[in-house]
């Protein structure tokens, strides 16, 4: 995709459905965002984004604003 970038996020403190869907919905709900892959077994979302309308900094806060924990993430 032209103007997408992948982020894929390690979080810590997915430990139901529910906070998987969180965890999506707070992602989707970002300008920029197109794609949004929460895996909550693996505790791992991977984000396709444009860097043109987000940071990946905005993407990491909405999620540790949510309560969660952003232990590491790639770019890819």
């Amino acid at each position: 995709m032209v103007g997408s970038e992948n982020l894929i996020l390690r979080i810590e403190g997915i430990r139901s459905e529910d906070d998987r869907m969180e965890v999506k919905r707070v992602l989707e709900n970002i300008n920029g965002v197109s794609w949004v892959c929460v895996d909550g077994t693996a505790g791992t979302a991977v984000v396709i984004f444009d860097p043109d309308e987000t940071l990946q900094d905005e993407l990491i806060n909405a999620v540790m604003e949510a309560g969660y924990t952003v232990k590491r993430f790639f770019n890819s």
